[in-house]
């Protein structure tokens, strides 16, 4: 008896190892199959990485001002930022629909307020009782969640139900939705459809 007790304390530890090497080792292989982004060229190993992370900011009553969400988060030794893939950035308003950012690819900052975006990046509000359709598309963008501004120095396209513009360079008013185009700024008005056009 004392012998298969013996047996059974000695084999726990050498289980409980076994158990850890394979965790261990499944972890490494997680993130060394990771298709990092194209940004990533050096193919960087992330010191710490999340799949699919939420980031909520919250305002001064406790009500959630912004939601960041991430299908993949790496942080890389030696750098603040850490990178987003395919970020969707949501604003909540009091009144109306949220606004909506999405982006192939974005770094954010530590404590979360401020995100760069890259790639195709879109803001987009859709209509409701409370405000009107817009959205707008640019290759880069900075957004500041808490402050609700943002800016870039690419071209932008900003689409309503009844304009578009473009123009190059931007900042953006997000809580009163107010852009304001810099440079070569061009824009054209869309008419209004008749009941019977489809």
């Amino acid at each position: 008896m004392e012998k298969k007790l013996l047996t059974l304390l000695l084999t726990i530890p050498v289980v409980s190892i076994i158990i850890t090497w394979i965790v261990f080792t499944n972890t490494s292989i997680e993130q060394t199959q990771i298709a990092f982004p194209e940004q990533n060229l050096q193919k960087k190993v992330a010191d710490t990485f999340f799949n699919h992370a939420d980031i909520i900011n919250f305002d001064e009553t406790g009500s959630p001002k912004s939601k960041i969400i991430g299908a993949q988060i790496f942080h890389y030794p030696d750098e603040e930022d850490s990178e987003i893939i395919s970020p969707i950035i949501t604003l909540f308003r009091s009144k109306g629909l949220p606004v909506v950012i999405t982006a192939d690819h974005g770094w954010i900052n530590k404590d979360g307020t401020r995100v760069f975006l890259k790639g195709h990046t879109i803001i987009r509000r859709e209509k409701s009782q409370n405000n009107q359709f817009s959205q707008l598309e640019t290759p880069e963008l900075t957004i500041w969640p808490n402050k609700d501004f943002a800016e870039t120095e690419k071209a932008v396209k900003i689409t309503t139900a009844a304009t578009i513009a473009t123009g190059v360079g931007m900042k953006a008013y997000l809580d009163t939705e107010h852009y304001y185009l810099l440079n070569n700024v061009k824009a054209r008005h869309i008419p209004a459809k008749s009941p019977g056009d489809k």
